[in-house]
């Protein structure tokens, strides 16, 4: 029925399998009728030079296209991520300022400052900046940090993430940065 050493597998996932076999046209009929009764479905393939032809042409077209889109993709990303990331430093800055005058009281002429350390000693700029802030440990409303929590008060609603965060005797705000 089946042409020896001619059946191989295609393509297979989790459920279905796809074989290619090459059969004798005599036995065409009983190998459907075959794989009928087995509960295989039988698809016929038919060779036509024009078809493959047109397939590769669709191909190219597509393979075309993509490279179109992903230039595209790659200039509105670098167009947009410089606007991102300016708009996400605007927020930490606007932040700054509403966390400044609501939590320590300050005046709105305050000084803000941004600070890249080095990653080598991000310890102990940290430590050098809790040093110097001390004197705001009476402004910065450290009773309701997690450590002086009573047994069993728990915070409920929208403001509870809020109340889970780590306080300090300044205001601290991490710029995410990604560097390849």
């Amino acid at each position: 029925m089946v042409v020896p050493r001619s059946s191989r597998l295609i393509a297979s996932d989790d459920d279905f399998s796809l074989f290619g076999v090459v059969v004798f046209k005599r036995t065409h009929d009983d190998f459907a009728q075959g794989c009928r009764e087995n509960k295989f479905i039988l698809r016929d393939f038919v060779y036509s030079e024009e078809e493959m032809i047109k397939q590769q042409e669709e191909l190219r077209t597509a393979d075309t296209t993509e490279k179109e889109l992903w230039t595209e993709l790659l200039r509105m990303s670098r167009t947009n991520f410089s606007e991102s990331f300016k708009i996400l430093v605007h927020l930490k800055v606007v932040r700054l300022f509403v966390e400044s005058v609501l939590r320590y009281g300050l005046p709105a002429n305050y000084l803000g400052l941004i600070i890249k350390p080095d990653p080598k000693v991000t310890k102990k700029t940290f430590t050098l900046l809790q040093a110097h802030f001390t004197y705001l440990s009476p402004r910065s409303n450290r009773s309701s940090t997690k450590g002086s929590r009573v047994e069993g008060e728990e915070y409920i609603g929208e403001y509870q993430s809020l109340m889970d965060q780590e306080f300090f005797d300044f205001v601290l705000f991490e710029v995410p940065w990604i560097v390849y």
